[in-house]
């Protein structure tokens, strides 16, 4: 399991102090609202659904005189519990999917960079190995869910090339912006670098954008990427993989 660097739940707690600073809305909800601490917690919790953890957590950063060092603390004591069981996803090198996809014959996409190597995950000199962990994992797909109608993905990554570039063009070309899913990895993915550290410099840019906004369209513009979302017929990737 990843260890994230503490500049990345810090970056959650700025962005959600500045939302509740020009929404006027409480700290409280937005924390639950705007960020995926509930996620890095590993908590399942919402307004409808209460988790006497978040509340642990809720009630000591509401107390705390250090914020930043309240959440991290609180992260690493979480860390340290039981590891969830519930992410029962196979992995094909960086890429993984969901399966059926809330109860639908879709089939949801996922990357997570898991590059051991000293090349960067999306470098040229990986883009052999990544097509293949991705015709690996289509194959699987044909062979144990020959009822998967639709493949549909989600990420900030679609708007790098590079990543592009491992798809089949037709379903590239539907990537639909969708906004900023600020309780997602799909957006936050985008300050991660390799062994859960900050990309700068796109979080210290992040931050002191985050200064000068003064409405929540505002603050969501100061992310790098917004989530771009593509879809399209299985038998899209069956083709390009031709199987």
């Amino acid at each position: 399991m990843i260890q994230y660097a503490k500049e990345f739940l810090i970056l959650q707690v700025r962005f959600a102090q500045k939302i509740a600073e020009v929404s006027d809305q409480a700290l409280e909800n937005v924390l639950m609202d705007h960020t995926m601490l509930r996620n890095l917690f590993n908590l399942r919790v919402s307004h409808d659904i209460p988790n006497p953890l978040w509340d642990e957590f809720i009630k000591g950063f509401c107390a705390s005189d250090n914020l930043e060092d309240w959440t991290y603390n609180f992260y690493l004591q979480r860390m340290a519990a039981e590891p969830d069981a519930s992410d029962e996803r196979r992995f094909f090198g960086c890429f993984s999917y969901v399966y059926p996809w809330r109860g639908t014959k879709k089939l949801r996409l996922h990357f997570e960079n898991r590059e051991t190597s000293d090349h960067g995950t999306l470098s040229k000199e990986r883009m052999t190995l990544r097509k293949s962990e991705l015709s690996a994992m289509f194959r699987y797909i044909q062979a144990n869910h020959p009822d998967v109608e639709t493949v549909r993905g989600g990420s900030w990554l679609y708007n790098i090339p590079a990543y592009l570039r491992l798809f089949p063009p037709d379903y590239v070309k539907t990537a639909k912006p969708v906004g900023y899913e600020t309780t997602f990895w799909a957006l936050w993915g985008q300050f991660v670098a390799r062994h859960g550290s900050v990309r700068q410099p796109a979080a210290a840019q992040f931050l002191a954008c985050l200064k000068t906004q003064k409405t929540v369209e505002g603050c969501l513009q100061c992310f790098p990427y917004q989530v771009l979302r593509p879809e399209c017929s299985i038998e899209i990737f069956y083709d390009f993989y031709n199987f």
